[in-house]
């Protein structure tokens, strides 16, 4: 009998650590997390730990000229963007989540360090674009967002 006890006990308890590990996952940090829906370019200019990540990788000396360089060039990109109509939404959330009409979610990790100042052109259905800062109209294109 105390071993059918133990048995259900063991069983209740693997499966609660089970739904609970579940609902941890599905859990979305807020705080460093931006959802897209629809048709938006995302600026993303880093902050916090990720600026110091990438200013570790850059270098001291040379870090606060390509800082200055990249959000010269966001600024550039984002009016020609804003001349087209596009919303654009600036973030230094290090998540991203794109929320297409079906409801499915793209994800895109900006702790991988091969992100640092970037812009996602998002149509709302299909992969977000990421531009090349120095070419933007061919990124606006390329991504198929339409002028609403």
């Amino acid at each position: 009998m105390t071993r059918l006890f133990l048995l259900l006990f063991s069983a209740v308890l693997l499966a609660s650590c089970g739904q609970a590990s579940e609902q941890s996952r599905n859990t979305i940090d807020t705080t460093n997390t931006l959802i897209v829906k629809g048709p938006t370019a995302v600026i993303f200019r880093p902050a916090g730990d990720k600026l110091r990540s990438l200013k570790a990788a850059f270098g001291e000396k040379s870090f606060l000229s390509l800082q200055t360089a990249n959000n010269t060039t966001l600024l550039e990109d984002s009016t020609y963007l804003a001349g087209k109509g596009v919303k654009i939404v600036s973030t230094s959330a290090t998540q991203l989540q794109f929320i297409r009409g079906n409801g499915e979610v793209l994800y895109i990790n900006l702790i991988h360090p091969k992100y640092a100042w970037e812009i996602f052109l998002y149509n709302g259905y299909s992969d977000p674009v990421k531009a090349d800062l120095t070419d933007i109209e061919a990124a606006y294109l390329e991504s198929g967002i339409r002028k609403p």
